[in-house]
């Protein structure tokens, strides 16, 4: 599917590199270049890097673009998906309304997304995009599938299924 993905958008100027990872998996990158992810983090509250999260931590995602050629409009998005590709959430800053103008080659710009890790355990994988628009079909700077891979671990909530953690308030009354 990050295969198909990268084909949509393909236009002219632009690349689809698929990599074997060492873990087997394989990642597609594509996109014109003119803006490329040089790093992907995931921090706890105390900054630093951590592969390995519980379930409800306050994170940080942070995102860092070099910009290689002057962009009239640059929009970051990023994507969490399960092990198994699906997407857990997504969003972009053009729906968070963080649009950038005028970048000039050779500027970085850094995202720093902060949430609350309300996913189930398991295997998560970072996709990110940087694009003009809300859509990567327009001007595809770069899209990029795993990113980044994390853990979420379950520490000390209540054992529940599924991929989200929605703690519940649950009332009995017997009669």
């Amino acid at each position: 599917m990050d295969y198909y993905n990268a084909l949509l958008a393909e236009k002219a100027n632009t690349q689809v590199v698929q990599t074997e990872q060492d873990d087997g998996s394989i990642q597609t990158v594509s996109g014109t270049g003119e803006a490329q992810v040089i790093q992907v983090l995931i921090l706890n509250e105390h900054d630093t890097p951590i592969e390995m999260i519980n379930v409800g931590e306050w994170v940080t995602l942070r995102i860092t673009a070099a910009i290689h050629h002057p962009i009239p409009r640059l929009v970051m998005g990023y994507g969490i998906k399960d092990r198994l590709g699906q997407v857990m959430y997504g969003t972009n800053t053009h729906h968070t309304g963080q649009v950038i103008e005028d970048l000039r080659a050779g500027q970085t710009v850094t995202y720093n997304c902060r949430f609350k890790a309300n996913l189930g355990p398991g295997s998560y994988s970072i996709q990110t995009a940087l694009v003009s628009s809300d859509t990567h079909l327009v001007n595809n700077y770069e899209w990029r599938d795993l990113a980044h891979i994390f853990t979420v671990t379950n520490i000390n909530r209540h054992h529940f299924a599924g991929c989200n953690w929605m703690q519940p308030r649950i009332e009995v009354s017997a009669q």
